[in-house]
């Protein structure tokens, strides 16, 4: 595997993965049998785990490979995507209308503000201890609620704490601030990437009013999105996103009409699942396990060679 060509992208997706791997009990960095992840970042030495919150729910992974200083913000722990109330839950803590925080511009989700909190002074006093230079850059990434963390993250790293962030790649992210928060994030982090897979809610959230206009008649979640109205949730970095051909997954930029084409497809799937009450298409669509649309369309196949979909 030490052999393997992969992209920055992909290895820092693996990053990703890897985060998943700090048990919320423990606090301890214990990757799971047959893990692909961990062999294809590549890292040096055993990586640093770094849990905050009270009931260590937030997370954070920095260590070091080839590429230099990885820092992976972890997502909220798997959940039940076939349990609605479960599902219903989870969307509820994304809807958060965005607030002033310290050290940061424009308005934040709350949420993600807080969860960043927990973990970046350590994160910080981590990434230092590893002696960060021009020849060993730092890299931020993370995965659904891990990768609003990492923007919030890279900006208070690079800001507050001083600490020159290479670059920004994150998967899967839902939208971290409003409009202001954007615009000043973009002047900071020009070459940030952001992968969004075909048919994901999650990049979607909090919503934009033209999502709210098509979901607001939908029954048990209509009301939820109701109440985003105006809220000025932007995205942050350029879109790289995944859609699934008839030849399989790849990647493809930003274009006219992308986004009216997906709206228009999430709603449908929207509308399915809530009818079945299993979610599961779009816990398929956000996963970053071998087998799915994140992994597929950024790393090669020998990623995942004798790996199953889980």
């Amino acid at each position: 595997m030490s052999q393997l060509s992969t992209t920055l992208s992909c290895r820092l997706l693996c990053a990703c993965g890897c985060a998943y791997y700090i048990d919320p009990v423990t606090g301890r960095y214990a990757p799971a049998p047959g893990d692909r992840f961990g062999p294809a970042i590549g890292y040096a030495t055993t990586p640093t785990p770094i849990s905050g919150g009270d009931d260590g729910i937030d997370a954070c992974l920095v260590g070091e490979n080839a590429d230099g200083i990885v820092v992976a913000f972890r997502d909220t722990l798997p959940l039940s995507w076939q349990s609605w109330p479960t599902v219903l839950d989870w969307l509820q803590d994304l809807f958060c209308e965005p607030e002033s925080r310290p050290n940061l511009p424009g308005k934040v989700h709350t949420g993600f503000y807080d969860a960043t909190s927990s973990v970046i002074t350590e994160v910080a006093a981590t990434v230092k201890s590893l002696n960060p230079t021009g020849t060993r850059p730092v890299y931020v990434t993370g995965h659904s609620l891990g990768g609003a963390m990492a923007a919030l993250g890279a900006w208070l790293l690079q800001a507050a704490s001083g600490i020159k962030v290479a670059q920004v790649v994150t998967f899967a992210a839902p939208k971290p601030g409003d409009g202001d928060f954007q615009a000043a994030y973009q002047k900071a982090f020009t070459n940030h990437l952001r992968y969004e897979n075909y048919d994901d809610l999650v990049p979607l959230l909090p919503p934009a009013d033209e999502f709210i206009k098509l979901v607001a008649e939908i029954p048990l979640i209509g009301e939820l999105f109701k109440q985003a109205k105006s809220w000025n949730y932007q995205t942050v970095g350029a879109l790289s996103y995944i859609e699934n051909a008839a030849d399989g997954y790849k990647v493809v930029s930003d274009s006219d009409g992308l986004m009216a084409e997906r709206l228009g497809n999430v709603v449908i799937e929207l509308g399915e699942d809530i009818y079945n009450e299993n979610f599961s298409s779009f816990g398929n669509a956000h996963s970053v396990l071998c087998g799915y649309g994140y992994m597929s369309g950024t790393c090669p196949a020998a990623v995942c060679q004798g790996a199953q979909a889980a």
